[in-house]
Formats: structure tokens, C-alpha cells, sequence
């Protein structure tokens, strides 16, 4: 079988038509959707890159392979990732990608089992500047020479949503024009916003200054931007005479936050905006079209479904899989699978949620830097952008949801004979106070002589 896996990095759910957003951001995305199966309610189980993609391989909770931040980490030999076992089943493999070097340190884990490994920004300090059309430009002359091979397996990567938002052209264009963004009125400054050591990376790759409103509609244009050249990998596969017998995943590691919460132009937070991704799977000749499913799904799925599509069974090197494949529920119209899905962080904070079709609670497992009480309970149904904490109405579901989530914590650890991966720590510590903030101190200080 011809299977191709595309993950764009940091792409948010609610910034494709086909979930709801301005209807010509993602034309070419949206008509993917309608060619196969959409789940409506893809919730990551982790919000860094190193994670999502560790799960996304492997079809193993972080509360298994305990990769829960970008903290440079030798992936454990035990876990074997998905294209080994499709090359030992006579898979041609290959990837354009750069998640070994992503950490700042090379991990080889990550090249395991392709054939061919193409980075495009390996020559590069640094890969945040690698755009979908260098990614077009080394997968397609690869699809081209492989069209007609009976199984391969392709892993294609793109970073254009990841900040620095940097969209060309035409794209920049539309971003400055047609993004529905519209600058707040009062719109604090950035610095009154980010706390180092974010505030450095933000500025690094903000010379010109921009406002909160205008890199806004730069992610807008950069989805816009990887939209266009997603087309055009998907013309290709159809001019090849190989789009109805090829299966195509589309999906992302994580979200972005553009100012919900306060938080700004990064993926910390348990919030919709960061665990709420895309997910969409097309193979005309095994699955229906313009369906859309609502059952909760996450990242350990996609490799068990895979495998179903694939036919091929599940081997024991494998180990155990935490996800289930979607197979059943592409076909029919079931609905229900797993009750709630747990999620957890520990980049820059330490926290994991519980999320059901109507509820959400979000335990911080210490101090939050934004003042954010160590519980916070939202109504997804009623309040999908998580505005208002309602846990003072409604203790007894927070208290529901917590009882839920502790067991199900105890019952993975218990399960993997592992200790809680968030008790590591985070990556890195932010600082308490905003950039605007601790300039008042200095300033003050300053004045009193120190």
C-alpha cells in the first residue's frame, strides 16, 4: 500500500475551513477532508514537538515512553518506530524532515527504519526557516521515482505555522489583507506580555517590531502558505495516476497559542488552542468521503491504524499500543470509543488535563506563572474557547474529572512499572514577572540607588 504521512507543525484545528475557520485560508486542506474522513476531535496527548512525535511513531502514551518535553533525551532502544516495521515488510521508507536535530542535539531515533532521510535545513543554524516548498521540492522528485512502487511509506514534515510565522509572497499578501485578525483596541505591547526567556526567542525573530495583531495574521498567512503547497503535493500524486490507491494522514504535533490566556506565539498551555489539532485520512479505495467523526481521538492512533489500513498485523516487537485503530469508526457510524482523554505538559509548566465531549480540568502540578489557580474546569460545549473557569459552579464534575484522571495516571505508571514522567521537572523555568514588569523593578530600584 502507498501510505503518506503529513504532519504540519504547531497547525491549530480552528485555522482550516474545514473546521470552521475563514472558508479560503485552506482550500486545498478542506478538499482533502472531503475526499476521506475527518475527526472533529483530535486531541493531542502532549504539546511539544519531541513528544507528539515520539506518540505519533510509535502508537505509545508519553505515560509510557515518558518523552514529555524538548529536553535533549535519548529515545529508549525498546521503542521501535513505525517505518522500521514497514521496511522489514518490504516498505520503500522515506522522510523529508528534521525532527533529530530539533532538541539542539542530534537524535538518531528519529531517521530510524527510512531508507532515505531528506533534510532540507540541515546545512542551516537552524530549522524554524524551512518552508513546505522546500519540503515539495525534495518529496516530490522522490514520489515521482517510486509512483509506481506497490508499498512505500512517505513522512513528510512542514513548519511554516511554527513562529517565526514567515509567510512569501502572495501569502504574506493575504495575510496583511484577507486574515480575518483584527488588532484589539488598547493591544498591550509585547513586552507587557511575554516573560523571558521566551521574550528573547519572540524578539530574535521580531526585528521589525511588529504588534501582537499583525504576527497574528502572519500564522494566518503561513497556514495559508503550507495550505497552497499541500495542493501541490496532492495535484502531483493525482497527476502520477496514484491518489485513489494511496492512504493520506494529515495531522499536527500541536497547537498555538496567539494570545488566549496570555499566552503568546508559543505551544504551552493545556488549552483547545495548543491539544486541539487536525486530523483527516483519505484512501479512496478503502474509506468513504465527507465524513466526519466526533469521538475523541489522539496521536496513538495513527499507528495502529496504519497498520489496519495496511492489513498488516500488529507485531510483538511492538510492544504495547496505547491507541486503537480509527478503521471501525471510518467505516461505521460509531461514535463512542474512549470516555475522556488525559494530556499532559512540562516544557515550561508542569500540568495535566482531563477532557470529555462536554468538560475539561486543567491541574497544575505547581506554582502557574500567570497567576492561573492550581484547578480550572471550562465547558467545552458551552465555552469552547475556554474563557470562563467554572469549577466554583460545578464542583462535584471537577471533582469527578480529577478522581478520573488520578486513576487513570495510576493505572499507566502501575501499568509500565514507570514512574510519572512530570515529576522530571520542566525543560526550562519562566520568569515570574513580564519584560515591561521587571523593567518597572529596575527602573525603581534603579531610583532608590541599587
Amino acid at each position: 500500500m502507498k501510505i503518506i504521512l503529513i504532519a504540519i507543525d504547531t497547525l491549530r484545528a480552528d485555522r482550516l475551513g474545514c473546521y470552521g475557520y475563514h472558508n479560503d485560508i485552506s482550500p486545498n486542506i478542506d478538499g482533502l477532508a472531503k475526499d476521506g474522513v475527518l475527526f472533529e476531535n483530535m486531541i493531542a496527548e502532549n504539546n511539544v514537538t519531541q513528544s507528539s512525535f515520539t506518540t505519533m511513531l510509535t502508537g505509545k502514551n508519553p505515560y509510557q515512553h515518558g518523552i514529555v518535553n524538548m529536553k535533549p533525551t535519548k529515545i529508549p532502544q525498546r521503542l521501535i518506530p513505525l517505518p522500521v516495521f514497514l521496511q522489514r515488510k518490504g516498505y520503500k521508507t522515506a522522510a523529508v524532515d528534521c525532527n533529530y536535530r530539533i532538541t539542539g542535539k542530534s537524535n538518531p531515533w528519529f531517521k530510524k527504519g527510512f531508507d532515505t532521510y531528506l533534510d532540507p535545513s540541515e546545512n542551516r543554524p537552524t530549522h524554524l526557516n524551512l518552508s513546505a516548498k522546500e519540503i515539495n521540492q525534495s518529496a516530490i522528485p522522490w514520489l515521482k521515482k517510486h509512483a509506481q512502487d506497490p508499498d512505500f511509506f512517505l513522512f513528510l514534515h512542514y513548519w511554516d505555522p511554527h513562529y517565526p510565522y514567515q509567510p512569501e509572497g502572495e501569502f504574506a499578501d493575504w495575510s496583511s489583507e484577507q486574515s480575518p485578525v483584527r488588532a484589539q483596541a488598547n493591544e498591550p505591547s509585547l513586552k507587557a506580555c511575554l516573560r523571558e526567556p521566551l521574550w528573547s526567542f519572540i524578539s530574535k525573530y521580531n526585528q521589525d517590531q511588529k504588534s501582537i495583531a499583525q504576527i497574528q495574521k502572519d500564522y494566518d498567512g503561513t497556514v495559508k502558505q503550507v495550505d497552497h503547497y499541500i495542493g501541490e503535493l496532492v495535484e502531483e500524486i493525482k497527476q502520477l495516476g496514484i491518489y485513489e490507491d494511496t492512504m493520506i494522514i494529515l495531522t499536527s504535533d500541536h497547537g498555538e497559542s496567539l494570545g488566549e490566556h496570555n499566552i503568546f506565539f508559543d505551544h504551552h498551555g493545556l488549552y483547545e488552542s495548543t491539544l486541539h489539532v487536525p486530523l483527516m485520512i483519505t484512501c479512496p479505495q478503502k474509506l468513504p468521503s465527507q465524513k466526519r467523526v466526533s469521538r475523541l481521538v489522539q496521536h496513538a492512533d495513527i499507528v495502529p491504524t496504519i497498520m489496519d489500513l495496511a492489513e498488516i498485523p500488529i507485531p510483538k516487537e511492538m510492544g504495547p499500543i496505547d491507541g486503537t485503530s480509527l478503521l471501525d469508526f471510518s467505516l461505521a457510524n460509531k461514535q463512542n470509543h474512549r470516555p475522556f482523554v488525559v494530556s499532559c505538559e512540562a516544557n515550561w509548566q508542569c500540568k495535566r488535563s482531563i477532557r470529555n465531549q462536554q468538560w475539561k480540568l486543567i491541574q497544575s502540578l505547581e506554582r502557574d506563572v500567570y497567576g492561573n489557580p492550581k484547578f480550572e474546569l471550562y465547558n467545552i460545549k458551552q465555552d469552547p474557547h475556554e474563557k470562563k473557569n467554572v469549577i466554583s459552579e460545578h464542583p462535584q464534575v471537577a471533582r469527578h474529572l480529577q478522581h478520573q484522571m488520578k486513576k487513570w495516571v495510576a493505572q499507566m505508571l502501575r501499568k509500565y512499572r514507570r514512574p510519572d514522567p512530570l515529576t522530571k521537572g520542566v525543560k526550562v523555568k519562566m520568569n515570574r514577572l513580564t519584560v515591561a514588569e521587571e523593567e518597572k523593578v529596575k527602573k525603581r530600584l534603579s531610583e532608590l540607588g541599587y
